[in-house]
């Protein structure tokens, strides 16, 4: 689709309740449901004598609450996800125009908000395929994460989207990518 056309598809949508949301999941039922890939075995004192490797597809650790995770940490992903993820909604429609202008100009950014991000790591309806998101994937993306900001508080936002998000190769959540790259808990 020509760019023009998507960015007046896209206004044109955004004013019409178009599709219904998928019922989204509660952070709790995300929280329970969310398991580490891997086993550990430990003795009766609680010391590690083995852990082994469940998932071959992705290297996930334990779910790590908001205030566990270091300050420096949560303020580097706001600042390059989504800078102003307290003052919107779920959609940050200046970025989005932004992003869509760029289109216009050959440029590619995304406009995907932390909250909108999280909603397609739940529903792989609304997940981007390897050529993007189709318009109407991106208008569902849009209406669920306007959902997900009216059931969820900011913070379970925060905390689910670094839990599950995919940082670097096969790690997925923050506890994994800080073992991964600094062999140090998320706190640190």
């Amino acid at each position: 689709m020509h760019p023009i056309k998507y960015v007046f598809f896209v206004g044109l949508l955004s004013c019409f309740s178009w599709a219904a949301a998928q019922d989204l999941p509660t952070f709790t039922q995300i929280k329970n449901n969310t398991a580490s890939s891997e086993a550990i075995l430990l003795d009766r004192h609680g010391q590690v004598l083995q852990s082994l490797r469940l998932n071959s597809r992705g290297r996930r650790l334990a779910w790590i609450p908001l205030a566990q995770i270091s300050p420096a940490v949560i303020q580097a992903v706001l600042a390059s996800e989504d800078q102003r993820f307290y003052q919107h909604d779920g959609v940050e429609w200046q970025a989005f125009g932004g992003a869509g202008w760029d289109s216009l100009t050959g440029e590619q950014r995304g406009a995907s908000t932390i909250s909108m991000q999280l909603v397609g790591l739940l529903d792989e309806d609304l997940r981007a395929r390897n050529k993007g998101r189709s318009i109407w994937q991106k208008m569902n993306q849009i209406q669920a994460a306007g959902e997900l900001e009216k059931n969820w508080q900011k913070e379970a936002i925060l905390e689910a989207y670094l839990n599950l998000a995919s940082f670097r190769g096969e790690a997925q959540g923050i506890s994994s990518i800080s073992q991964s790259l600094f062999n140090k808990q998320a706190a640190g």
